[in-house]
């Protein structure tokens, strides 16, 4: 490969990586905004819950604040990676880029898993427990009991309708964080595409030289013994 086909592909992956940098930039800035959302929301209603639970006839007899906690903790531990991962790309130079990559970088793809996994689990309990308590009446998750018309009658204490109107957001939030892990692991994918295809060009690259150099070596050993055998020698 000569030295301009060299430069142009390193020119090309340049600006890949640049390309996949923003991506990641993206995604991360998008999933760490939601996180914040989901894990203020769900901050919001348990506190509000917390602060009014000795009031009689606020809240359920038995609440279950399971699927609350479980997204909260969700969203806070994924506010903590992608900021971890916002802190990297955008300044790898500072004094702080050396442990917000040992944090988020050292096991990015085992968190993704993880992310991957928590939000889909919190999205599906949060939901269920939701239909559930609609569809018998009890109520007794804090998501569906905010959407009841006794919770409304109890609006300035408990701020039903918005602490209805944020957990709805929360859960497409949390949706919304499943999209984005799929697009980063698509993400994932291009960067492993192109470092599979850089690693080959670079072999096929060392393949050629030394083939390149066995013809000439093979070469030079054939001249001497043409001339031992003929007696000729080349002008």
């Amino acid at each position: 490969m000569d030295a301009r086909a060299e430069g142009e592909m390193d020119a090309k992956t340049a600006r890949s990586a640049r390309r996949l940098k923003i991506l990641r930039v993206v995604q991360s800035a998008l999933a760490a905004l939601l996180s914040l959302a989901i894990a203020a929301f769900q901050g919001r209603v348990y506190f509000t819950y917390y602060n009014t639970r000795q009031t009689g006839g606020t809240w359920p007899k038995v609440p279950n604040v399971m699927p609350t906690i479980l997204m909260f903790i969700v969203a806070l531990v994924s506010l903590v990676f992608d900021g971890c991962m916002l802190v990297a790309y955008l300044w790898p130079s500072t004094r702080y880029a050396r442990w917000a990559v040992t944090i988020g970088g050292g096991a990015q793809y085992i968190i993704s898993s993880n992310k991957t996994i928590g939000f889909a689990i919190s999205a599906v309990v949060s939901k269920t427990s939701f239909d559930f308590g609609d569809a018998s009446g009890t109520n007794p998750d804090l998501w569906s009991y905010t959407c009841t018309d006794q919770a409304a009658e109890l609006n300035d204490i408990i701020q039903a309708e918005s602490n209805c109107n944020t957990q709805w957001a929360s859960w497409a939030f949390a949706l919304a964080q499943l999209a984005i892990e799929v697009f980063g692991w698509a993400v994932s994918l291009l960067a492993f595409r192109q470092t599979t295809q850089k690693l080959s060009a670079q072999a096929m690259e060392q393949k050629m030289t030394a083939y390149s150099s066995n013809v000439n070596s093979r070469l030079q050993d054939a001249t001497p013994n043409f001339e031992m055998q003929t007696g000729y020698h080349p002008v």
